[in-house]
């Protein structure tokens, strides 16, 4: 039987490769086993190698706000909360995130006594909640999403709810500054989005007058201009844009009075409609891709995901966060 000790026998590059598969959820565990192992698991490179390797591994990461003004992260699978906010934090109304492919969520928060609207970043690995950036305009109701290293939000309303923006923002974490970006051919608030390739979505929304809208605007991040693209079927300014593996946009309307979802399939450059999952759980709270599936959080907390390939039924889904998720976000997000 293998012990520690023999382990330790083996050249440094062998161990590495070896402590490499251990789970992440063993690895303070495994880490107190020896100072060989520790050395190894607390090492500078040992994250980027297990990404590298293949061994990183995706967990669900869902913050909950705890009125009045407390957040928690959870891990999905942990019975406990990672961490506890509060800081006179809320998520943002209409909670808007994303994340960077790694591990990393951005959330959008408010905050009380006229404090600045923030993006906090959640990295999942460390179990850290640390701001990121302050709204451009301190902004609500907008999209955000993570493209190429940078940090795009685009439209929203202003603090005191004023007309829609058709603003597009662009945040770069190494000098702290945000960009000014062409501004949209629409502005519109409580849109829906995301990135396909090497453009960016973004789906209906009100405008102005508070308008429901059935546009969608295209930008292209290389060339940096705006293009309108097909339609959606009916005016659509509560939904929930998720891509998934497939390479298409799904809209999951987040009311329960009129539950439906479109997709769109930029291949075709066209819209359909397809069945969310059937619930009684009240409206979506949030919905998120995760291992190439789209998954659909409803605010009792029921959550479903959808079969891959042809598969278009659903299956219940374990979030694994006993005491239910209020109000949030989630994202699938690398452990490390």
């Amino acid at each position: 039987m293998a012990t520690a000790s023999s382990f330790t026998a083996l050249p440094d590059d062998v161990l590495q490769r070896v402590l490499l598969g251990v789970a992440r959820d063993d690895h303070d565990a495994t880490a107190a086993a020896c100072r060989a192992f520790r050395d190894v698991i607390r090492g500078p490179r040992f994250h980027r190698l297990r990404r590298e390797y293949g061994f990183a591994e995706r967990r669900v990461i869902i913050v909950c706000q705890r009125f009045p003004d407390t957040v928690e992260i959870h891990v999905a699978g942990k019975p406990r909360a990672a961490e506890r906010v509060s800081e006179r934090l809320r998520l943002s109304t209409f909670y808007t995130s994303t994340t960077d492919g790694g591990a990393r969520l951005f959330v959008s928060t408010t905050r009380t006594h006229g404090l600045p609207y923030e993006i906090f970043a959640v990295d999942a690995s460390a179990r850290r909640w640390s701001p990121f950036a302050t709204l451009p305009l301190n902004q609500r109701l907008h999209c955000t999403e993570w493209h190429g290293g940078l940090l795009y939000v685009a439209g929203g309303k202003p603090e005191d709810f004023g007309a829609s923006l058709n603003t597009l923002h662009a945040f770069d974490e190494t000098t702290g500054l945000w960009d000014d970006l062409p501004p949209m051919p629409h502005a519109c608030a409580r849109a829906a989005s995301g990135v396909i390739g090497n453009e960016l979505f973004i789906a209906g929304g009100r405008g102005v007058g508070d308008q429901p809208l059935s546009t969608l605007q295209i930008y292209d991040f290389t060339t940096r201009t705006w293009r309108l693209g097909p339609t959606l079927p009916h005016a659509e300014y509560r939904a929930e844009g998720v891509v998934v593996g497939d390479g298409k946009l799904y809209l999951v309307r987040r009311l329960i009075t009129t539950r439906r979802m479109f997709v769109y399939d930029v291949q075709s450059n066209t819209w359909t409609e397809q069945s969310p999952p059937l619930d009684e759980g009240g409206d979506v709270m949030y919905a998120f891709a995760h291992k190439r599936r789209i998954v659909v959080v409803y605010a009792n907390g029921a959550a479903f995901h959808r079969g891959t390939g042809s598969d278009p039924d659903w299956y219940p889904f374990d979030l694994g966060v006993t005491s239910g998720p209020d109000n949030g976000v989630s994202g699938s997000v690398i452990l490390g």
